[in-house]
């Protein structure tokens, strides 16, 4: 019998330890978590990088609420309002109505939330790429005035 080694009757099963060492599993969680918290914004805010034009003797800026604007969109803190071409379509300036609906909202919970703050005008910070038509800038800036924040600051790149 040239498989003689090979019993019949007799089969031995080996155990197959399929446990996870400790150690290299909470290395590997911590790897993650460090990851993450790299990769993730403190605001939580998602914004496109923007290619801000520069600027010298800037102040620094004020919280509100920020209004970014890119080639494709135009968001507030994050929430989508409309597409920059859509906006740039028309000719004459015209509020852009999901903008004036979401920034009389932030306008009226905070001055529920900050009684105290009743008299005092908050800005929008307006985040612009450079290659957006100023067109469109003009109708974000005229939109916010609308819904009670008269006040812009135009966020650039210090030199």
């Amino acid at each position: 019998m040239p498989f003689s080694f090979i019993e019949a009757g007799e089969r031995k099963r080996r155990k197959v330890d399929a446990q996870i060492t400790l150690i290299p599993f909470i290395d590997l969680l911590l790897t993650v978590v460090v990851f993450l918290l790299m990769s993730f914004s403190a605001s939580g805010e998602v914004v496109a990088q923007a290619d801000l034009p520069s600027a010298e003797h800037g102040s620094s800026i004020e919280t509100g609420p920020v209004i970014a604007i890119d080639q494709d969109r135009i968001t507030v803190d994050g929430r989508y309002m409309a597409q920059t071409r859509d906006v740039a379509a028309g000719a004459g300036i015209e509020r852009i109505e999901p903008l004036v609906r979401d920034l009389e909202i932030q306008a009226r919970n905070h001055h529920i939330l900050h009684p105290q703050d009743e008299g005092l005008v908050r800005p929008v910070l307006v985040l612009a790429s450079r290659d957006v038509d100023f067109r469109v800038v003009r109708k974000v800036l005229f939109s916010a005035a609308q819904a009670g924040f008269p006040g812009a600051q135009l966020t650039v790149r210090q030199r």
